[in-house]
């Protein structure tokens, strides 16, 4: 800076301090009026009506949902007992059948050769038996004439021995009486013997003709095992075999089921299988159902699969139902879900429609003493039709918006709905 310049600014300083008394007056002035101003009041805040519900902690109960297939209670494979070639087949898959109903029928020459041969025999047996009758009747005859004369001739023999004694007969006389007596009781022994001779003949016969019935009403069972007949009312649900194919005993040839009764099989994991009991009541859920149907528990396997650590539970499905727009049968194979209860614990569950998201928070509305609200962070949990699990975020006794309204808006008043 120059001397000249230096000069100028020790000239106008005496000048700046002769107008600074007037300055701070204005701005004096200035204070005094602002503090005269009348102050502006803070608006209260908006007033929203809605409805307040007081959050309150609830014994929840755990459930474990599981999937199953429904299955027949009762499901039978039938094939033939006897082998021969497939005449016919009179049913197809989806038929319904009556018990006893015939449904496949297997050539049955064979068997019906067996059964001819098998009714020779008998009438060969009783002809053996009519002629052991006919020999032991005709021993039986013989030993009582046998009988009948050894009776004679021991008399006699009796009588010649008084006589002998009294000299009245030879002793020639008396040995020949004597002889004939023993020829007479050895022809009653031989009599006697060929009549229990005959009558063991007559109990082989018997024997035989017994074992010819048999074999009888053997062939004949086996003939009518050509004929494969329903075990039950049921429903065909599988065809194994066609019409000239051969059938042996233990081939496949039809599948049918009960369609009265059918049950939904689930495994479940061995930790929760100590939690089912047969006679639990279980829900059911499918797709086409509109709510969860009641089940109920019949079976539960004792033992556990070790590769998949779980264990077989079989449910009762309820009758088939009416379903809007149609009608809901149960087919085996279905897919459907148990709900298994696990346990309890408590909770803090809320109406679904106080819970508000935005993007990717989660919060309620929070009313405080002065009735003014205050959205808050929340974690959730399972939802459970209009109400949802909180996990953490709340505390019980706190209040809260039950129904979120689009006016609605952190730090506004809520007023009773």
């Amino acid at each position: 800076m120059s001397v000249s310049d230096r000069q100028g600014c020790v000239t106008s300083f005496p000048s700046i301090l002769k107008i600074l008394p007037l300055v701070c007056a204005v701005l004096a002035g200035m204070l005094a009026g602002c503090r005269n101003e009348t102050p502006s009041k803070t608006p209260s805040p908006k007033a929203v009506a809605a409805s307040v519900v007081t959050v309150a902690s609830e014994n929840l109960v755990e459930t474990l949902e599981l999937s199953g297939t429904v299955r027949a209670a009762h499901i039978s494979v039938l094939s033939s007992k006897v082998p021969g070639r497939i005449t016919a087949i009179s049913v197809r898959e989806g038929d319904r059948v009556r018990k006893g109903q015939v449904l496949v029928r297997i050539d049955d020459r064979e068997t019906a050769a067996g059964v001819a041969q098998a009714q020779a025999s008998v009438r060969q047996a009783r002809f053996a038996v009519e002629e052991a009758d006919k020999a032991l009747t005709m021993a039986q005859a013989e030993r009582r004439a046998a009988e009948a004369r050894n009776d004679l001739a021991q008399a006699t023999y009796r009588r010649f021995q008084a006589l002998l004694a009294r000299e009245s007969v030879s002793r020639q006389e008396f040995d020949e009486m004597e002889a004939k007596w023993r020829s007479a009781a050895a022809d009653a022994d031989r009599a006697r013997q060929a009549v229990e001779a005959l009558r063991a003949k007559k109990e082989q016969a018997l024997a035989a003709l017994r074992a010819a019935e048999a074999a009888l009403e053997a062939a004949q069972a086996l003939r009518t095992y050509a004929d494969v007949t329903a075990p039950m009312d049921a429903l065909v649900t599988a065809k194994h075999a066609e019409v000239g194919q051969m059938a042996s005993p233990g081939l496949p040839l039809l599948t049918v089921e009960d369609p009265s009764v059918y049950r939904l099989e689930v495994p479940v994991p061995e930790g929760v299988l100590a939690k089912v009991h047969v006679g639990d009541a279980v829900p059911v859920l499918v797709a086409l159902a509109p709510e969860p149907l009641s089940g109920r528990v019949v079976e539960v396997f004792p033992s556990v699969d070790p590769q998949t650590r779980s264990g077989l539970v079989k449910i009762d499905m309820p009758p088939a139902l009416a379903v809007p727009g149609r009608s809901l049968e149960w087919r085996t194979g279905t897919f459907a879900r148990a709900r298994f209860i696990t346990g309890s614990r408590e909770t803090l569950l809320v109406p679904a429609s106080a819970v508000l998201q935005r993007g990717q928070l989660t919060g309620v509305f929070v009313v405080d003493d002065t009735q003014v609200c205050r959205w808050r962070l929340v974690r959730t949990g399972r939802s459970m039709g209009e109400r949802v699990e909180i996990l953490s975020g709340l505390q019980p006794g706190e209040r809260i918006v039950a129904s979120v309204v689009p006016e609605l808006k952190d730090g506004l008043r809520i007023t009773a709905n």
